[in-house]
C-alpha cells in the first residue's frame, strides 16, 4: 500500500480528499490526429507525395506514366501502468474510502503522459521506412535571446503558409504556450490594442482561444534545456497519437495481500510526427 497514506489518518472528521495542484486532463489529445484501436506494437501511416502535371506537346502522343511518390511513418506503441494498494483497516482509521480519488489521480497521470508523448513526437525522430527523420532546421525558429514575441508568432504563421499547411488547406493550427510565454506576449510592446482585444488578453490574462491563426493551448510540459524553452506550433494532421488501449482502471480485492483493495491502471499509446512541414519548433528564452 501507499506508505504515505498514514498522513491522512483522521485527526478530525473529514469526508473527502483534496488533490494537489496539477494538470488533470490531457491538453493536447484533442489537438492531434487520433489513430485508435491499433493491434500490435505499431501501425503505419501512409501518405501520397505531391504530383506535377506536364504540358502536352505532341498530338496523339503516348500517355504519360509518372510514378506516384509514397511515404510511410510508423507510430510505435508503448505500455504505461500505475498501481497502488489500500489497506481496508486504513479506511476505518480515515473514516473515508479513498479508492475513487486514487483512480482519479491515476487517470490524471495517464492524461499527462499523453501530452508528454505528443510533445516528444513533435520534436523527436519520426520512424519512416528509410530510417529516422529529424525535424529540419528549416522548421525551427531560433531563440534570438528573447522569449515568445509577436515576430516569432508571425514567422511561424508564415512558415505554415509557405508549406501550404494552414487553414487554406483545411488545417487547424495550434500553438502551445507556457506561463512565461504568456507573460512575454502580454508585455510585448509591439502588440497593438487590436491584438489584445482579439482575445481579450488584458481582461482575461490568458491567450487561450484563437488568435493570429492559432488555437492557443496552455501547458507547462514543453521541453526546456538550460534557459531555452522549446515552444511548439503544429497542424492537427501533422502529429498522430496512436492508441492501442486507452486508459483503463481496475479496482478489486487482492487475495495475496490480505484481500486489501488494489487499484491499477494501464494504457498503450504512442505518437509520431507525420509531416515535418506541419510542425514548427519555437525556441524561447526562459529563466
Amino acid at each position: 500500500m501507499s506508505q504515505q497514506i498514514t498522513e491522512a489518518f483522521v485527526q478530525q472528521f473529514a469526508d473527502n480528499f483534496r488533490h494537489v495542484a496539477q494538470q488533470m486532463p490531457s491538453r493536447l489529445e484533442s489537438c492531434v490526429t487520433i489513430e485508435s484501436g491499433i493491434v500490435g506494437m505499431s501501425k503505419s501511416i501512409n501518405f501520397l507525395g505531391q504530383r506535377t502535371a506536364q504540358r502536352r506537346l505532341v498530338r496523339h502522343g503516348d500517355t504519360p506514366i509518372n510514378d506516384q511518390q509514397h511515404g510511410t511513418r510508423f507510430v510505435d506503441l508503448y505500455d504505461w501502468e500505475d498501481g497502488d494498494m489500500i489497506d481496508d483497516l486504513d479506511k476505518v482509521r480515515m473514516l473515508v474510502d479513498p479508492t475513487s480519488d486514487y483512480v482519479k489521480a491515476m487517470v490524471s497521470a495517464f492524461n499527462r503522459s499523453k501530452d508528454d508523448v505528443i510533445i516528444a513526437a513533435a520534436r523527436g525522430n519520426s520512424r519512416a521506412t528509410a530510417g529516422n527523420v529529424i525535424l529540419p532546421a528549416s522548421q525551427k525558429i531560433a531563440v534570438g535571446g528573447v522569449g515568445l514575441s509577436k515576430a516569432k508568432i508571425i514567422q511561424a504563421k508564415g512558415m505554415f503558409r509557405r508549406n501550404e499547411a494552414d487553414e487554406e488547406n483545411g488545417e487547424e493550427l495550434y500553438m502551445a504556450y507556457t506561463a512565461q510565454m504568456l507573460q512575454d506576449v502580454l508585455s510585448d510592446t509591439t502588440l497593438t490594442s487590436a491584438d489584445f482585444l482579439a482575445v481579450q488578453m488584458l481582461q482575461n490574462g490568458s491567450l487561450k482561444g484563437k488568435w493570429m491563426g492559432f488555437n492557443w493551448i496552455p501547458t507547462e510540459r514543453l521541453d526546456k534545456v538550460g534557459t531555452t524553452r522549446f515552444g511548439l506550433a503544429w497542424a492537427k494532421s501533422g502529429i498522430t497519437l496512436g492508441i492501442g488501449k486507452d486508459t483503463t482502471t481496475e479496482v478489486g480485492k487482492d487475495p495475496g495481500k490480505g484481500f486489501n483493495t488494489r487499484v491499477y491502471g494501464k494504457q498503450a499509446i504512442g505518437a509520431v510526427r507525420s509531416e515535418e512541414v506541419k510542425v514548427v519548433e519555437i525556441a524561447c528564452q526562459e529563466a
